[in-house]
């Protein structure tokens, strides 16, 4: 399984002139024939994200039904439904605070410990340096990705 970053949907949705778009395009085009996730925390945050460019109903179908509307699947939180509450959020805490000390962004930590905890074959962004040298998980581009095919 690899776990794909926001990046990648909102370029896709929002951002049509990027130069990265086709890339991007090539990539999003293959998400049906590949085993690629993201984490219900990154729906989260690609739902934030898109609500200042998304209706009201295009944002609950990408809240609610991000399958149906890109192929891929939306991982419960790792380990939240295995264990008591606050020994969870103790754990979650614990975890995502070693890699903002990382020097990583809230998202990025917690986007990390989602493909650290599923043991993905791959974490795919656009923003390898975010990853690169803070986890042993493979951090490729989309591009890389392909490449890699």
């Amino acid at each position: 399984m690899v776990l794909l970053d926001s990046n990648i949907f909102i370029l896709d949705r929002f951002f049509p002139r990027d130069s990265l778009y086709a890339q991007n395009k090539a990539f999003v085009e293959i998400l049906a024939s590949m085993d690629a996730a993201i984490s219900s925390l990154t729906l989260l945050e690609i739902c934030g994200a898109a609500s200042f460019r998304l209706s009201a109903d295009e944002l609950s179908a990408w809240l609610f039904g991000f399958g149906a509307v890109y192929p891929v699947s939306v991982l419960d939180v790792h380990g939240l439904k295995t264990t008591d509450g606050e020994a969870w959020w103790s754990a979650f805490v614990e975890q995502v605070a070693a890699n903002i000390a990382k020097k990583m962004t809230f998202g990025d930590a917690v986007l990390l410990r989602e493909a650290e905890r599923y043991q993905v074959e791959a974490v795919v962004t656009w923003n390898t340096k975010d990853f690169i040298r803070r986890t042993p998980v493979n951090v490729l581009t989309p591009a890389a990705y392909l490449q890699r095919r």
